[in-house]
């Protein structure tokens, strides 16, 4: 028989289905061609590229430690943990209570989303409207003056006195202002000494009845006369209210009061006047109606 009869190739051999324990494999090494028990053949780490991604089992050995951050008050793992480390749920508890979270937040809005279309569609509205109330009152010089128009110019002070040791104007100090009328008008005039009110002469003020409250101590004059001025817009000057007091004992102490109405157009001013001392004076204005 020639020896090429006798030559078998590697394609010639039988294809097997499995290695099972007893089976050998062929291996070359530095001191030959060996057979080797497949139930042998060890593949260490260092022979494995994929070894990270190998999931310890429970008789796994040597440490392990895991790594989280804070996700809206939830610890997660991160990837620093150590790989194959045998996770419990404890571990990935964060994880899922964070899901859980956002699950119940994705369905709360989605609850809201018809609130949501509503208030989208009020908020249109509203603008419209405010728009439409711009157009009006900027077409409209009535309305555009409508809340300068209703300013009172309303106004107290009190703790005044007498200008002087004769008499003549009374006096006031800031520190004695209860109601300033300038906060309700700011076009209103005011002198505190001595003292007198000039009107808003613009639109900003209607001509209205006011009502003047006038209380004071005649700090021992006798027979004092006050009076209350008006000056137009036009120029001219006239007493509008006028007290003399009737007693001739002193009345040192006691306090007197009147009122008087008065119908102030635009432009006009308000100034009062004594005869003689008086202290102790407080004075009111307020619109009527």
């Amino acid at each position: 028989m020639a020896i090429e009869d006798e030559i078998i190739n590697i394609t010639d051999i039988d294809v097997g289905t499995e290695i099972r324990n007893n089976d050998r494999l062929i291996i070359e090494t530095n001191n030959g061609t060996k057979l080797v028990h497949f139930k042998d053949l060890v593949i260490g780490e260092d022979n494995i590229t994929f070894k990270d991604k190998l999931v310890q089992g429970a008789d796994a050995t040597g440490p392990s430690s895991t790594d989280t951050t804070a996700v809206t008050g939830y610890d997660i793992l991160t990837s620093d943990t150590t790989a194959g480390h045998l996770t419990k749920y404890s571990d990935i508890s964060g994880s899922i209570e964070l899901g859980k979270f956002n699950y119940d937040r994705v369905a709360h809005f989605a609850s809201l989303s018809t609130t949501i279309a509503e208030n989208e569609s009020e908020i249109s509205f509203l603008k419209t409207q405010l728009d439409l109330i711009q157009t009006t009152f900027s077409s409209s010089s009535a309305l555009s003056s409508t809340a300068l128009t209703l300013s009172a110019c309303n106004f107290y002070y009190q703790g005044g006195s007498s200008a002087s040791s004769s008499g003549g104007g009374i006096k006031f100090t800031g520190d004695g202002t209860v109601v300033d009328p300038t906060k309700t008008n700011a076009n209103t005039s005011v002198v505190l000494n001595p003292f007198s009110i000039t009107y808003p002469s613009d639109s900003s003020y209607v001509g209205s009845y006011i009502m003047f409250n006038l209380n004071f101590d005649t700090h021992k004059s006798r027979n004092p006369k006050l009076t209350i001025y008006k000056t137009t817009a036009g120029g001219g000057t006239n007493p509008v209210w006028s007290y003399t007091m009737a007693k001739t004992a002193s009345t040192s102490g006691r306090i007197f009061a009147h009122s008087h109405i008065e119908f102030v157009a635009p432009g006009d001013t308000i100034t009062i006047t004594s005869s003689k001392h008086i202290s102790k004076v407080g004075l009111k204005g307020f619109r009527l109606g």
